[in-house]
């Protein structure tokens, strides 16, 4: 194994989901304590409207050592963060697992959070079990036309389909404690694409046959940079009216639990599947 990882940015993020980043206790005061993130260089996809193209698809970073990293965890945990949040891990997995076992061999006990593309083996899954407590993929296509075209992958539906069910087999639901805090379980994340409704659709359709209670992550952040211009169909922000749809369609197929990004868009809470105000 190489003993070294390519890290871009260690510190407390606040723009995760709520149950992600608020504090618990009463030192939190009902402030958010952040989650304590890791972004990890590189990608095994390649998607032409990457939101942070500089670290996935440009490899910007450092190469740090696996005890620097157990230690980047621990100084996290120090900090107050209530977890660790690894973001695009993928690439990275042996080295994240050693560090993981070091760092909890010196103290660490807050959840670990996978934080992936869901495109990913479901022997990698289980290579995970008893390493991560909270997995956060993408789901980003139900149409493998659309993989191949905006992330260069081939099989994308049946690979993330299959990477997802592993990981709601292992981890099951979101489990929160009282006081709002992840501490284990599955949670699913859809950005949704300019025009491509017929994609989330198909997406919410698809998790809704995995469970209708499983948690939801809808997301309006797309931006058209990096390679969008290219592919003048996406070469703009979603309109409110096209998340409204998107979140219409998450009642119709009757998923119960999730969270909706903050938009414009003046639309009501519902007491099941809330959108969260702000988001950030």
């Amino acid at each position: 194994m190489n003993k070294q990882v390519k890290i871009a940015w260690i510190g407390k993020h606040f723009g995760e989901e709520p149950p992600l980043v608020r504090g618990k206790g009463p030192e939190s005061k009902g402030k958010k304590q952040g989650a304590g993130t890791i972004f990890f260089s590189g990608c095994n996809l390649r998607c032409v409207f990457c939101q942070n193209y500089q670290i996935p698809q440009q490899g910007l970073g450092r190469l740090i050592s696996v005890e620097e990293l157990a230690n980047a965890m621990l100084d996290l945990h120090g900090q107050g963060a209530v977890n660790i949040d690894l973001v695009t891990p993928t690439l990275w997995a042996d080295q994240i697992v050693a560090a993981v076992k070091i760092a909890r061999g010196k103290g660490l006990c807050v959840p670990i959070v996978w934080n992936s593309n869901g495109y990913e083996k479901v022997s990698l899954i289980e290579a995970l079990r008893g390493v991560v407590d909270i997995y956060l993929p993408d789901f980003k296509y139900a149409d493998d036309t659309l993989a191949k075209k905006y992330s260069g992958v081939e099989n994308y539906l049946e690979t993330a389909k299959a990477a997802i069910r592993a990981m709601y087999e292992q981890v099951g639901n979101l489990q929160l404690d009282d006081q709002g805090i992840a501490t284990r379980g599955l949670m699913v994340r859809h950005m949704v694409l300019p025009g491509l409704m017929a994609n989330s659709i198909g997406v919410l359709n698809e998790m809704a046959q995995i469970d209708t209670m499983i948690y939801v992550s809808l997301m309006s952040q797309y931006s058209p940079v990096y390679r969008s211009a290219e592919f003048p169909e996406i070469n703009r922000p979603i309109t409110d009216e096209e998340m409204d749809q998107v979140y219409d369609y998450a009642d119709f197929c009757g998923l119960k639990n999730g969270f909706r990004q903050k938009s414009d868009s003046a639309r009501p809470m519902t007491p099941d599947f809330r959108k969260v105000n702000p988001f950030e």
